[in-house]
């Protein structure tokens, strides 16, 4: 935590109390109790805060990214790197915060550079 807290200073010359926001909103998006159908917008909007107080130093803006399903079809999944599918959305949409290039989403487990986020065909999947 000390190491992450002195690159932010350094990175951003944000002071401690600002620090600690922007890593606590952080971890919103790599929290393995978060991905839970449903709370991909809760998750976004906490992070988003995070990514903008850190965006206002470097000179960058996150943005929503809203994941419609095309098929009309209310359950989404997310196919992990294992197999596995995880459901992430019961209402048609899936929301996660893009910055500075890239992607970061609960369930991703790690922020990724959009290209390789857009990229997957089987990232997302809708459900039956």
């Amino acid at each position: 935590m000390a190491a992450a807290m002195y690159y932010l200073s350094a990175l951003t010359g944000a002071s401690v109390s600002q620090q600690q926001a922007i890593i606590n909103g952080l971890t919103h998006f790599f929290d393995e109790g978060n991905q839970v159908a449903g709370q991909c917008g809760d998750v976004a909007r906490g992070g988003f805060q995070a990514l903008h107080r850190l965006g206002e130093s470097m000179g960058s803006r996150p943005y929503f990214l809203k994941i419609i399903s095309t098929e009309k079809r209310l359950i989404l999944g997310f196919e992990l790197r294992t197999g596995v599918v995880k459901q992430l959305a019961d209402n048609g949409v899936h929301i996660a915060v893009k910055f500075a290039g890239r992607v970061f989403d609960a369930y991703t487990g790690r922020e990724i550079a959009f290209k390789e986020y857009a990229s997957f065909p089987s990232l997302f999947r809708e459900l039956e």
